[in-house]
């Protein structure tokens, strides 16, 4: 198993801070957040990015967003869209010049729904953005999110509905991010994970969650994989079960560690994932 750490697990630290610190702790992938790339960006060149990242050893495996704040990849139409495609195409540049394969995208939030039939036009803005991240040498994983008000909720919140979604849309440049979380408070099935092809899957995340009503559940009750009632065991399995042999990337929202230096929460979480690579050591629920 091949293990990353998300830069939103150490949200509040930019970027010239936490990638040296995923290293320093032992991590020799990392997942970018696109915002903290931006904001690099500003001030510096993409040559210095690719330098930082090859001078501490570190390879960037994938991207990552925060949920959209208005209509994005599914909802927005016309000249909405064509706004949207050309801020993804330079999202997909960086990408392309960092060497990364894969990127993730979060499903829009209900809330911005003004057509029953959505999903027609969802399917055609998929093929556009399929198309446009084949010829970055990208994927897209679409990321289904379930969480409650304010929020959400949002326009796919189970993996049935993205498989479904996705699997209209025929691009295999367009695949599905699975994250721990999401499909647990969705109330997804170890089956359903297990029931995805290998090609499917584009990303995984890996959380666990706090001991309360799956309902009340929110981003920031977050925990590491282990400390928490998602069977991250079981889950693991059965997305192995599958052939999937991408990364596996330790993303949470979690004030406790983002309150910590970056070097010590990257030891944090590496001591995490290292014990959820080892089977003897999460058991199956």
């Amino acid at each position: 198993m091949k293990i990353s750490m998300s830069e939103i697990t150490t949200l509040p630290a930019p970027l010239e801070e936490d990638l040296p610190a995923f290293a320093a702790a032992g991590f020799d992938a990392a997942e970018i957040q696109v915002a903290k790339v931006q904001r690099y960006l500003d001030r510096h060149g993409i040559g210095e990015l690719v330098d930082l990242l090859a001078g501490h050893g570190l390879k960037a495996t994938g991207a990552i967003g925060l949920a959209p704040s208005g209509p994005a990849l599914l909802l927005s139409r016309g000249a909405q869209f064509e706004t949207y495609l050309a801020g993804l195409r330079r999202e997909f540049e960086i990408c392309k010049a960092l060497g990364i394969d894969n990127i993730g995208i979060g499903a829009d939030a209900s809330r911005w729904v003004d057509d029953p039939a959505w999903q027609k036009g969802a399917v055609g803005n998929l093929r556009r953005a399929g198309r446009m991240a084949a010829d970055h040498g990208l994927r897209i994983g679409v990321e289904f999110m379930s969480l409650g008000e304010p929020i959400g909720p949002f326009v796919l919140d189970t993996l049935a509905e993205t498989r479904r979604l996705v699997g209209e849309a025929n691009d295999p440049a367009v695949g599905v991010n699975v994250d721990f979380f999401h499909h647990f408070r969705g109330g997804g099935s170890v089956a359903e994970l297990a029931s995805l092809g290998r090609g499917e899957i584009v990303g995984v995340h890996v959380t666990d969650a706090r001991d309360m009503a799956k309902s009340n559940l929110g981003d920031g009750d977050r925990v590491l994989p282990g400390d928490g009632v998602i069977p991250v065991g079981d889950y693991r399995d059965a997305i192995m079960s599958t052939g999937y042999d991408g990364y596996w990337t330790l993303e949470l929202l979690n004030e406790d560690l983002w309150k910590k230096p970056p070097l010590d929460a990257a030891r944090i979480g590496l001591a995490s994932m290292r014990a959820f690579m080892a089977p003897d050591k999460i058991p199956a629920a």
